[in-house]
């Protein structure tokens, strides 16, 4: 019998490991966030109501991206257990259940992409030409999507064994592919038709085909560890459940944000119209700032689960410890940038002096709580690494009341800079909860 060779997530020593597998899953979310950007950027030359449509098809395109990474969180979490037990038939299996179900979230966006994009526009909108441009993009972006569903599944398949350079690699040619095609199509330039709306979308259906073709030679070449074989991709159902339990509440987990910002606008806006503005800035900030903090998560999910699925509970104690202080101490950077320098950060998006004595204040009160805010992202992930995703669900449910609940109380005193004390308020409840859930995870799972 020949002997399976270990896993670097099983050998390297756990800080080294950490910062090897991050560097790239940071750099790889960063990349994705300036392809949004970017992305806007392009849109917006062909006018507002271009923007305006893209804005209000986010729901859909949102619940498009999170569906399918649910799917391949839940893919990720088992397979790096399975590798991590050394279960090389369960590997091979769990990616070819993954394959069968971000199938089945491709069929249910193809169905959305034929016959209910127009309804889902009209419901928002009675102008015609933004129901017609966004049309035009929606309905592109949602019946081929099937290359956003190979991408995704590939690349966190990368992920799972600890090729996060290869999921790099996935991510920026998606990426790159799209950014260079965009004014390409839009425009006409190169000799092409002007395409515009229609261009936006067919760019970005070009680039996540790319990825996902790369994505798929990078697992066949170099993923070793994942055999994909013929029966792998028979219908498991007891393996669908397995990845189904992390799927569901993950893609909750991640949809509960948009109902929080709905919320919260709503509050907001009672108060300032620029609030809202505000509230956006701060988002944007705030994602930028704990991007370091999102890429160590994505990595934790793998490494966690393989260890787990090994048995090395000390290294996943390492681990927990490690990712922890590194993520609240990234969030101290975050932290001096909204104490000291406020006013410049708004500036930079162009705040007027209404949102300027909004916004100085809030940004103060709010980064208060930004370390402990890091340290209870990394906790999410432990939960979602430990098939505890319930946890992550729970604790992303709690947030939005605590914070539309809080907000919405603290509205009553027509103070606009009393409402900014909702987010510490929903922080520091979330990091007791998810101290809690993280403390009868050690009892269970991690005491010795």
């Amino acid at each position: 019998m020949t002997e399976t060779k270990e896993n670097i997530m099983g050998t390297t020593p756990e800080g080294r490991l950490l910062f090897k597998l991050a560097l790239p899953m940071i750099f790889s979310v960063l990349v994705s966030s300036l392809y949004n950007v970017v992305d806007s950027i392009f849109v917006g030359t062909i006018g507002q109501e271009a923007l305006t449509a893209i804005s209000l098809g986010a729901p859909a395109s949102s619940l498009m991206v999170e569906l399918s990474f649910g799917v391949a969180i839940g893919v990720n979490a088992l397979l790096s257990r399975k590798l991590g037990e050394k279960d090389n038939e369960g590997v091979s299996k769990a990616a070819g259940q993954g394959f069968l179900l971000i199938g089945v979230v491709y069929l249910i966006f193809l169905l959305f992409g034929l016959f209910g994009v127009r309804a889902f526009y009209q419901i928002q909108t009675s102008d015609e030409t933004i129901v017609s441009l966004g049309m035009e993009y929606t309905t592109i972006v949602t019946t081929c999507s099937f290359g956003l569903m190979l991408q995704t599944i590939c690349e966190r398949l990368l992920s799972s064994t600890g090729r996060t350079n290869g999921s790099m690699a996935v991510l920026l040619t998606g990426a790159i592919t799209n950014m260079i095609l965009d004014p390409i199509l839009i425009f006409g330039w190169l000799g092409l038709p002007k395409m515009g709306m229609s261009g936006a979308a067919i760019a970005t259906v070009i680039g996540q085909c790319a990825a996902g073709a790369v994505g798929l030679i990078l697992n066949i070449k170099r993923n070793k560890e994942i055999r994909f074989k013929a029966k792998a991709f028979i219908p498991d159902l007891k393996m669908m459940k397995e990845i189904m339990a992390v799927t569901i509440p993950t893609t909750l987990t991640y949809s509960i944000n948009s109902i929080l910002v709905f919320g919260m606008n709503q509050v907001l806006v009672g108060l300032s119209l620029a609030a809202p503005a505000v509230y956006v800035i701060y988002n944007r900030v705030r994602s930028f700032v704990a991007l370091p903090v999102w890429g160590i998560r994505n990595t934790i999910i793998s490494v966690v689960a393989y260890n787990m699925g090994a048995g090395y509970k000390d290294r996943v104690r390492n681990f927990i410890r490690i990712s922890t202080i590194a993520s609240a101490i990234i969030m101290v950077i975050g932290t001096v940038l909204y104490e000291a320098i406020p006013g410049v950060l708004l500036r930079i998006f162009s705040a007027s002096d209404e949102m300027l004595a909004i916004g100085v204040p809030a940004f103060r009160i709010i980064g208060i709580t930004l370390i402990i805010s890091g340290m209870t992202i990394m906790m999410s992930g432990i939960f979602q690494a430990m098939q505890n995703s319930g946890k992550a669900l729970a604790v992303s449910i709690v947030q939005a009341v605590a914070l539309v609940g809080s907000a919405a109380l603290l509205a009553f005193s027509g103070s606009i800079t009393l409402v900014w004390f909702s987010f510490p308020i929903s922080e520091i409840v979330i990091f007791i909860l998810s101290l809690v859930f993280l403390r009868s995870i050690y009892r269970k799972h991690l005491a010795d």
